[in-house]
C-alpha cells in the first residue's frame, strides 16, 4: 500500500512539474534582452536602413553600380529592383532580406544581409563585403 501511495505521489509531482505542450517556454533574462535589441521588422525593412547608399559620397549624386536605394518593401540597385518578400532581424543593426529582383530582362530571388556600421552612416553587405556610405 505504501508503495502505491509513493508511486502515485511521484507521478503527480512529475505531471505537475511539466509545462503544458502547447505553451512555449518562457524567455530568460538574456533571451529577453537579446530580443529587445533587435530592430522591429513588422513594417518591412526598419527605417534606420532606409535611404540612398553608394560606395563613396562622391558617388551619391550620380547613377552607378554601387548605388542602392532602400525603402520599407523595396530595393533599387543600378540595373535591377525588386519587392522585399521577407525581412528578419539577425542582430541589433543587422537584417536578412529576401527580394524578388527584376532587371536586364531576368527575374531572380536574391538574399542579402546588411549591417549598419559607423553609427548608421555606413551599410555593410555581409555576404559581398561591400561597404556603402549613407548619402545626403
Amino acid at each position: 500500500m505504501r508503495t502505491m501511495i509513493g508511486l502515485a505521489a511521484a507521478l503527480c509531482l512529475a505531471a505537475c512539474s511539466e509545462r503544458p505542450p502547447d505553451r512555449p517556454a518562457a524567455k530568460g533574462p538574456a533571451q529577453q534582452q537579446a530580443s529587445a535589441n533587435l530592430p522591429d521588422v513588422s513594417g518591412g525593412i526598419p527605417a534606420s536602413f532606409h535611404g540612398r547608399w553608394a560606395a563613396t559620397q562622391k558617388d551619391c549624386g550620380k547613377a552607378g553600380e554601387t548605388g542602392l536605394d532602400i525603402a520599407a518593401y523595396e530595393l533599387h540597385f543600378y540595373e535591377s529592383s525588386g519587392q522585399v518578400t521577407s525581412v528578419k532581424a539577425t542582430g541589433p543593426d543587422e537584417i536578412h532580406i529576401v527580394v524578388a529582383l527584376s532587371g536586364e530582362g531576368s527575374l531572380s530571388q536574391r538574399t542579402f544581409r546588411y549591417r549598419l556600421i559607423e553609427g548608421g552612416s555606413a551599410l555593410f553587405d555581409v555576404r559581398s563585403g561591400l561597404q556603402r556610405q549613407r548619402c545626403g
